[in-house]
């Protein structure tokens, strides 16, 4: 048995695979299509990618499509009321918009063309395919696969508080819509949240806009609705639960860039657990969308998977034996970055306490929280500590903290 197995093509899959190449660790990727499989298809998710994601991928020499209009160097929170609690702050780093059938094509050429295995199977892998490919490596890290996933890694009920979906989702790209350098995050209370951003798409840089429906709302039709109905719904929704997104369209040219340019679903928000022990005595340890998935409200999703697969790397380079202990201890190491963005997220998906409303409130009339506020998108751990906590808050508010 030889270096590691990785099952998934993913941003976790591909992060670990190019990071523990550039560290000399043999790798096979397994993944149910190559790189122009990965190119094809329906939009896979919209994604905002902080500027931690890219800091590793500029080391590992795999920061592409930096282009200026998908650089997101500010943002615009607006809550709907009488009056409406608006504000716009800079961020410290600059976000990064790009699909991901343009992103995970061209780190995937990175990792085939320095050297890396890949073998593609088309059929999505089981927990018998799991340990079947484990005869071949010192561990198996999973970072995707729908049975695999629920049939390895059990759920964690006490990291999983919800049982069916808290939002039904509806994304896509657009013409007609050019949000500039700013995103937006549009909150229509007791309805859902209604993002936007600019991303580098398959034809150049465009606007992305993600509904985040609560269910039984008037907004969750946009997640039934066919594409060609899809943009005059959403045009004839927009001026009450977004206005300031409304006022960025152009209603006669805004249209879906194409019939697979739209997204509509649902996520259960889940931590599952990190270590499975495969028949024969192998490992397999998760990491990414197969350990933890967050609904896409605070844009953390790839973010994380991001800094989980950097531990793991880290983690195996430094040697084994990779066995259960092994797994065990590197999926503490993950839980340290993942636990505040999972209570940050799920935080998230319920109203807000009184607290985060005063700090809200506070930033609608001074700068320097706008910019805090918008900038701990791209600082979980700080958001959390910061939001679950009044006395925090109290302090930033006061200026003494």
């Amino acid at each position: 048995m030889t270096g590691v197995g990785i099952v998934g093509a993913g941003i976790s899959g591909l992060t670990l695979a190019l990071r523990l190449q550039q560290l000399g660790v043999a790798t096979t990727l397994y993944s149910e299509g190559d790189a122009a499989d990965l190119g094809r298809g329906r939009l896979p998710n919209t994604v905002g990618r902080m500027g931690r994601a890219q800091d590793r991928e500029r080391e590992l020499g795999s920061l592409h499509f930096l282009d200026p209009g998908c650089l997101l160097v500010s943002g615009r929170l607006s809550i709907k009321g009488d009056p409406p609690l608006e504000f716009t702050g800079r961020v410290s780093e600059p976000f990064h918009g790009v699909d991901f059938r343009v992103l995970l094509p061209a780190l995937m050429d990175d990792y085939t063309g320095r050297g890396g295995r890949l073998v593609v199977d088309p059929l999505p892998p089981d927990a018998g395919q799991v340990a079947r490919w484990s005869r071949d490596h010192e561990l198996m890290v999973v970072a995707t696969g729908r049975r695999s996933v629920r049939e390895l890694f059990p759920r964690v009920p006490a990291w999983s508080p919800y049982e069916a979906p808290q939002r039904i989702l509806a994304a896509g790209l657009f013409h007609g819509f050019d949000p500039g350098p700013a995103f937006g995050f549009n909150i229509s209370p007791g309805c859902g949240e209604i993002l936007s951003m600019a991303m580098m798409t398959r034809s150049g840089v465009h606007g992305g806009v993600l509904v985040e429906a609560i269910p039984g709302g008037p907004l969750d039709v946009l997640a039934r609705v066919p594409a060609d109905e899809f943009c005059k719904t959403l045009l004839a929704l927009l001026p009450e639960h977004a206005p300031r997104l409304a006022e960025q369209l152009d209603p006669a040219a805004f249209e879906l860039l194409g019939p697979e340019d739209l997204l509509q679903g649902a996520i259960t928000p889940v931590v599952r657990e990190a270590v499975a022990e495969l028949p024969g005595g192998g490992v397999a340890l998760a990491i990414g969308d197969a350990w933890v998935t967050n609904d896409p409200i605070t844009g953390q999703g790839a973010n994380l998977g991001s800094a989980c697969a950097w531990i793991a790397a880290e983690a195996i380079a430094a040697g084994g034996p990779y066995d259960a202990a092994f797994a065990r201890e590197t999926a503490r190491r993950m839980w340290v970055a993942a636990e505040p963005v999972v209570a940050w997220t799920n935080a998230f998906l319920r109203p807000p306490a009184e607290h985060v409303l005063s700090l809200l409130a506070a930033a609608a009339t001074r700068q320097e929280l706008a910019d805090l506020v918008l900038s701990l998108f791209g600082d979980p751990a700080r958001a959390w500590r910061l939001f679950s906590s009044a006395e925090e808050v109290a302090r930033v508010v006061d200026g003494t903290g």
